[in-house]
C-alpha cells in the first residue's frame, strides 16, 4: 500500500499567530505607517489618530501586530508570508500574552529579553541591542529557543 505524506500547513504557526486559548489583552489600532507584517513590534503613535499606531518597536513594546485569516495568502498554498496591514487600516493588536515572532540575526535562548528594531519591528537576540536601530525590549521575552528565521512563542507584558 501506497504511504502518503501529507506536509501542506504542518507548521507550529507563523509570526503574529496566537500561542493557544490563553488569557491574553487584545486590541485594535489603526496603522499610520506604510504598512506593517504579522508578529511584528509596534509603537503608539503620538500624531491626530486616536489609538493610531506605527511599525516599530521601543524598550517599551507597546503591542506586537496579530495575524489575522481575512488576508488574502500571497501566495498558494500559503506560506505565511501574506499580505500586510496597509496604512489606515485596522490593525488587530496583542498588547499581552504569549505569541509567535520570527527570529532574526541570532539564536535566542528560553528566558532571554529580545532586541527589537524602532524602525521595521522586527525581534532578534539581546546581543542585537544597540546594533542599527535595535533597542533591547523590557517587556518582550524568549519563551523557548530558537535559531535565525525561527518562529519562536515569546511573551509579550504590558508595561
Amino acid at each position: 500500500m501506497t504511504i502518503q505524506n501529507f506536509n501542506i500547513y504542518t507548521a507550529k504557526g507563523y509570526a503574529g499567530d496566537l500561542v493557544d486559548s490563553g488569557p491574553r489583552v487584545i486590541q485594535t489600532g489603526v496603522l499610520t505607517s506604510a504598512s506593517a507584517g504579522f508578529g511584528k513590534g509596534m509603537s503608539r503613535d503620538s500624531g491626530t489618530v486616536a489609538k493610531g499606531v506605527a511599525l516599530g518597536g521601543t524598550a517599551d513594546v507597546f503591542a506586537i501586530s496579530q495575524r489575522e485569516y481575512n488576508h488574502e495568502a500571497g501566495v498558494r498554498p500559503s506560506t505565511g508570508n501574506d499580505t500586510v496591514y496597509l496604512n489606515s487600516q485596522s490593525v488587530s493588536l496583542i498588547r499581552q500574552g504569549y505569541v509567535y515572532v520570527q527570529v532574526t540575526n541570532a539564536a535566542v535562548s528560553a528566558g532571554e529579553a529580545l532586541s527589537v528594531d524602532t524602525v521595521t519591528g522586527v525581534f532578534s537576540d539581546a546581543a542585537n541591542a544597540g546594533t542599527g536601530n535595535a533597542v533591547l525590549t523590557s517587556n518582550v521575552v524568549a519563551d523557548e529557543a530558537g535559531l535565525a528565521g525561527d518562529i519562536i512563542k515569546v511573551r509579550l507584558d504590558i508595561v
